[in-house]
């Protein structure tokens, strides 16, 4: 008889290598692997992927070179039967090229990271299919503070239009302030509107394409997170500070947003959607808003109204019996 066949330890370990790498190339479609940020649909999106992309690839190396390091010495360096494990003895200042490379890795990362950072902060201005100047009275106002808009300061000149302060054929960002709450979004659009009776939505905000739009971003009550992946990175929303982000969606379309802070209860629920349209549908959208909402405020101060007389009646109409003075 034959003995049986055994396999040898490295096949085996190869084998289970290849089933492996098998399993995940047939994982890859299903996105059971799926490690890239979402496609970018604005400029900072696209420069926080471009890092991520280089640090991972950086880090990938870097894993790769040392393992295979380690492999080397031990396959180099290790005790065999029957013979003298070889002896390392490295000269004085041997490593020194291993850690010169390491720390010039180190400080060319850190500049591409700074780099980077400053083109993400950096706001663009609108591309040819986006609110272009005097379009719309719903242009934010350039140069004007975060904390001026939440206060309601006066931004207009003496001829009673807005101060833009910038040249004709400028555009301005669309400033909107977005406060998060337990546990949803309101978002309050830029007009000239009274205090406290602005055009403002929850849940969804309505932007136009090509357009850039800054975020006013703070909190009512608790710690939240602004984050829209496909337009962004993350952000906090804080009670008592105002934060500020910015996007220029390229693409009509709907994208979803999650915050990524604990804020109680009702925190899986809560979601922020972005709904980017053309140009003429923004408009269109706020205007019926602001209709909308007028109309709501007429109808709640007609009921007050109503109410306010019926008891003013009340109170004025006699009481039976009453004479109405004395003998």
């Amino acid at each position: 008889m034959r003995p049986p066949l055994t396999l040898n330890r490295r096949m085996i370990l190869l084998a289970a290598l290849a089933a492996l790498l098998v399993l995940a190339a047939a994982a890859a479609p299903a996105k059971a692997l799926e490690i890239a940020p979402p496609d970018p649909h604005s400029p900072n999106a696209e420069t926080i992927r471009s890092s991520y992309w280089v640090m991972l690839v950086v880090g990938l190396v870097l894993v790769v070179a040392i393992n295979a390091a380690l492999i080397v010495a031990v396959l180099r360096f290790r005790e065999r039967r029957g013979r003298e494990p070889v002896r390392f003895a490295a000269a004085r200042g041997a490593l020194r090229p291993v850690g010169g490379a390491l720390t010039l890795l180190a400080a060319l990362l850190f500049v591409y990271g700074v780099v980077q950072a400053s083109n993400a902060r950096d706001v663009e201005p609108a591309g040819p299919n986006g609110l272009g100047a005097g379009q719309s009275a719903q242009v934010g106002i350039k140069g004007v503070p975060p904390a001026a808009l939440a206060e309601g300061t006066d931004t207009t000149s003496e001829g009673g239009q807005p101060e833009v302060g910038s040249a004709p054929g400028e555009t301005s960002p669309l400033q909107i302030d977005a406060t998060a709450q337990q546990w949803l979004w309101r978002f309050q659009y830029p007009g000239q509107e009274a205090p406290g009776q602005g055009t403002f939505s929850y849940g969804e905000l309505v932007v136009p394409v090509d357009t850039p739009v800054i975020l006013n971003i703070s909190s009512t009550d608790v710690g939240h997170t602004w984050w829209v992946p496909a337009l962004g990175g993350q952000v906090q929303a804080l009670p008592g500070k105002v934060s500020q982000t910015w996007f220029k969606a390229d693409e009509v379309g709907r994208y979803e947003g999650r915050s990524t802070a604990f804020s109680g209860t009702g925190y899986p629920v809560m979601r922020a959607w972005v709904r980017v349209v053309t140009v003429p549908e923004y408009q269109a959208h706020v205007e019926q808003l602001r209709k909308d909402l007028l109309a709501a405020q007429e109808f709640v101060n007609e009921k007050q109204q109503e109410e306010t007389g019926s008891a003013s009646a009340g109170v004025a109409s006699p009481v039976p019996g009453d004479s109405g003075g004395s003998e």
